[in-house]
């Protein structure tokens, strides 16, 4: 049954906000649904959680209004396929003083607020408004989420359009390609160098064959090709970031590997560079891989990526220097990170015995350009 009337001057309730209130007891639902209707809602009802279901469907309101005991299915099993089906819709409980606890859980599985009957029409609006607002958040946020993938997409796209176009036959040829492509973040520049070079000095020290050091330093140095996919004001951002944005960063390897894989000459080491967040318990990302599935240059890059990140500076944190990052990382050996690249990391840098972090974009430059002569003497 649907209840439209005029908004009158003055109401607070958004124009076309939809509320579907269920009951299975007529009276109660008729007198929710002329209260609401009075405030300017557009109401609709139903009387079981199938019709409900039916209603959501084929319409999903901006609020639902769901008693707990009904015949058949109940008031949680309903809110729970809204929640699946229309995740944009305020889901509010009503019930009697025997079911408080059950309403309680039902706050912690998505359900916004619940109302203890009887209670007066000042009381329902008041959680009706609170779902409102709930809703238009949500939707919000989805709009937001779809405009960032939407861009996210398109730069990728661009991307791997102009590294297709782009013919990469040597390593000078490679420098120019990361130097145009970071021209607008030269910190990015920066840490492509000293990870490969990190990576190239772990790998020798554990002595890898030259086939997988080559593959180990040029998959290094396109490590995080897919972040330029995202845009500096998410990844420069010093607030912290919205779910959202940070889902977004994360899938910077997917856009890695998809982009190699499609470019001529590097489709080889696509799964290389998209797996240095990957972890040997699963926990990493993006795809959870575990130790067996992650080859040794797989775990010297991750090795090397999270020791230069933490000694490098953010815009939301100082650099650490080469002792704290050690001690940050200990922790996560042998269980999250390899054991043996973790050791030789130690030893190479106790050859190095490095002074202090890149601190400054310029310190971070020179010492690109110090690992770049590195690599490219083990490259020829």
């Amino acid at each position: 049954m649907t209840h439209p009337i005029e908004i009158p001057p003055g109401s607070s309730a958004p124009a076309c906000a939809s509320v579907l209130v269920v009951d299975d007891e007529t009276g109660v639902r008729e007198l929710m649904a002329r209260w609401l209707a009075s405030g300017g809602y557009d109401v609709r009802t139903a009387s079981n959680a199938d019709e409900a279901l039916a209603r959501v469907r084929d319409r999903a309101p901006a609020v639902a209004l769901c008693d707990i005991r009904m015949p058949g299915h109940d008031g949680l099993w309903l809110a729970h396929q809204i929640r699946h089906d229309a995740p944009e819709t305020a889901v509010i409980m009503a019930t009697g003083v025997q079911d408080v606890g059950s309403a309680v859980t039902s706050l912690r599985q998505g359900v916004i607020d619940y109302l203890t009957k009887p209670f007066g029409r000042d009381r329902l609006r008041e959680s009706v408004v609170r779902g409102i607002e709930w809703h238009k958040a949500a939707r919000d946020s989805r709009r937001w989420r779809e405009a960032l993938e939407g861009e996210v997409e398109n730069r990728r796209q661009r991307l791997q359009d102009a590294l297709a176009a782009l013919p990469i036959d040597c390593d000078a040829a490679l420098d120019g390609l990361l130097s145009v492509l970071t021209l607008s973040d030269r910190d990015a520049y920066a840490h492509a160098y000293r990870v490969a070079a990190l990576a190239a000095s772990v790998g020798c020290a554990m002595h890898l064959p030259q086939e997988d050091m080559e593959a180990l330093e040029r998959a290094a140095l396109l490590h995080d090709v897919g972040k330029l996919a995202i845009s500096n004001r998410i990844l420069d951002k010093p607030a912290r970031l919205t779910e959202e944005e940070f889902a977004l960063v994360r899938r910077h390897p997917l856009y890695t590997s998809s982009i190699l894989e499609r470019t001529p000459g590097f489709s080889g080491l696509a799964s290389l560079a998209g797996a240095h967040h990957e972890r040997l318990d699963g926990s990493g990302y993006p795809h959870g891989l575990d130790g067996g599935a992650l080859t040794v240059p797989m775990r010297i890059l991750a090795v090397a990526d999270v020791y230069e990140a933490l000694t490098s500076a953010r815009p939301y944190r100082p650099a650490m220097s080469s002792a704290e990052a050690l001690e940050v990382i200990r922790p996560d050996v042998p269980r999250r990170l390899d054991r043996d690249a973790f050791s030789a990391l130690e030893a190479v840098l106790e050859e190095r015995r490095p002074e202090t972090p890149a601190t400054t974009a310029t310190a971070a430059v020179d010492d690109a350009i110090r690992a770049e002569a590195v690599v490219g003497r083990r490259l020829r």
